[in-house]
């Protein structure tokens, strides 16, 4: 009987593990960089089933700027303001089920670096 609690409470332990670890599986990878098209949009997570987190984006740029939204999981999109800046970074905290909406109104394309808090 000993034997049986004992296997059940680390069944429980692994499966809620398991639950937190697996809900930022399409939140990958935790860094790198994001590409925006020339006078494009572009949305990261959309319909993407996650908790909350933060992340942090910086733009190199010299002389670029972008608009940036958060989305909630309604679709209603909040303004950044001031958006990121050229050579900036900016920490967001990103809602439950929500994703990021980049407008980039330049005529090239802009590199912006990335890292999701841990």
């Amino acid at each position: 009987m000993k034997h049986l609690l004992l296997a059940l409470c680390t069944l429980t332990m692994v499966l809620n593990a398991c639950k937190s670890t697996e809900s930022m599986v399409g939140i990958q990878p935790k860094f790198g960089s994001i590409s925006l098209p020339a006078k494009g949009e572009l949305r990261l997570w959309q319909n993407t089933n996650h908790p909350a987190f933060t992340i942090t984006l910086t733009n190199e740029a010299t002389n670029q700027s972008c608009e940036l939204y958060i989305v909630n999981k309604l679709g209603n999109e909040k303004w950044i303001n001031p958006s990121l800046m050229p050579r900036k970074s900016i920490t967001l905290t990103i809602s439950k089920n929500g994703h990021l909406f980049f407008k980039n109104f330049n005529p090239n394309s802009l590199k912006i670096n990335y890292k999701i808090k841990e």
